[in-house]
């Protein structure tokens, strides 16, 4: 690249010559002057140093929010799929009975389903909803909050021997990921973790 100083004295002298006046200015100097600037010109318009940081900079902050949002729903799933395992397995407790003989059927289900959670997640924000039903066409368990976005209509009614129950669990899961949780379908207050299971209990003993 032609040096700014060798540019700079040859428009200087190009100048000096065209006050004096005269077709000076073609001089071979000014010609070479001339010359030398197109190339200096030429030779900027070429030059990318310094494009790679300005794409970067711009980039960064989409890739950034895109990189931390796959890792968040990625979580989001992996909890999703321990609350099934855990509302399955605490379920199973009621099925064949063991938490309607317990002393406190509530607290071993709670202690059950908590178990189960490996503490994935904190277990005193899981909402347990377990109802009973004539059959599995009368199931309806509709979700119902107040005001505040809490869940209303939460029971444990496990039934007896031979009962059709439904056990569902249900997490608020708040994301932490900017413009994330506008773009996840969402409802009750926040995006909702929920994970069910509907059985017949078996027939057992009452203690």
């Amino acid at each position: 690249m032609i040096k700014r100083g060798v540019v700079q004295r040859a428009g200087r002298a190009c100048l000096a010559r065209i006050l004096r006046g005269g077709r000076s200015a073609e001089a071979p100097s000014c010609r070479a002057g001339g010359r030398a600037g197109r190339r200096a010109g030429r030779s900027l318009l070429r030059d990318e140093r310094g494009s790679a940081l300005v794409e970067f900079g711009l980039l960064a902050m989409p890739f950034l929010l895109l990189l931390v949002g796959t890792v968040e729903i990625s979580v989001m799933f992996f909890t999703s799929a321990v609350m099934e395992g855990a509302t399955r397995e605490a379920a199973r407790q009621i099925r064949t009975g063991n938490i309607q003989n317990s002393g406190d059927p509530v607290a071993t289900f709670q202690t059950q389903l908590c178990d189960a959670l490996y503490n994935v997640i904190d277990c005193s924000q899981v909402i347990f909803n377990v109802q009973t039903f004539a059959d599995f066409g009368s199931v309806n368990m509709p979700i119902e909050v107040n005001e505040d976005g809490d869940i209303v209509n939460a029971v444990f009614a496990p039934g007896g021997s031979g009962a059709v129950t439904v056990v569902r669990t249900i997490y608020r899961w708040e994301f932490v990921t900017p413009l994330i949780g506008q773009a996840m379908p969402s409802g009750f207050g926040g995006h909702l973790l929920v994970s069910t299971a509907a059985f017949q209990n078996e027939p057992y003993n009452v203690n």
